[in-house]
């Protein structure tokens, strides 16, 4: 399955990714991540890192950046260990110009497979709270900055 979240944030695409493309700066921005540091010996923006996320729930994501591009202004994830019963998981944050006024359009994807009884539960969680909620978050931050 597939879900999405997209918001234009009232800031250059620049300066969006500068806060963005950072792996473990989720801190600053989500509104649900506490902490994020990465795993292994790679740098946050170098991929194979493997970040961990804890969420303010108690919970706890193992993450490895699969893909990113600073000319392209995305960078893809996977989910490697989470309380979510998902499998397949890889999710894509990419930022996009909007030319009218310097602002940047921001989107958040995730596809991932899930039992059928966890379809309706997991667009919410997900589509809801993780992409949209997230890119909330960005915004704000971005906006306020």
């Amino acid at each position: 399955m597939k879900v999405y979240a997209s918001t234009v944030i009232n800031a250059p695409v620049a300066d969006v990714w500068c806060i963005m493309r950072d792996f473990v700066g989720l801190t600053a921005w989500s509104p649900s991540v506490t902490g994020a540091h990465i795993t292994n010996n790679k740098a946050a923006d170098q991929v194979g890192a493997i970040r961990h996320l804890d969420i303010s729930d108690g919970s706890v994501f193992l993450e490895t950046l699969v893909e990113l591009s600073d000319n392209a202004t995305y960078f893809k994830y996977d989910i490697v260990e989470g309380p979510l019963p998902v499998t397949n998981y890889v999710a894509t944050m990419r930022l996009q110009p909007v030319t009218e006024g310097d602002k940047t359009f921001a989107s958040w994807s995730a596809e991932f497979e899930t039992p059928d009884q966890h379809r309706e539960d997991m667009t919410h969680v997900v589509g809801t709270l993780i992409c949209a909620g997230g890119l909330a978050g960005l915004k704000a931050y971005c906006e306020d900055k």
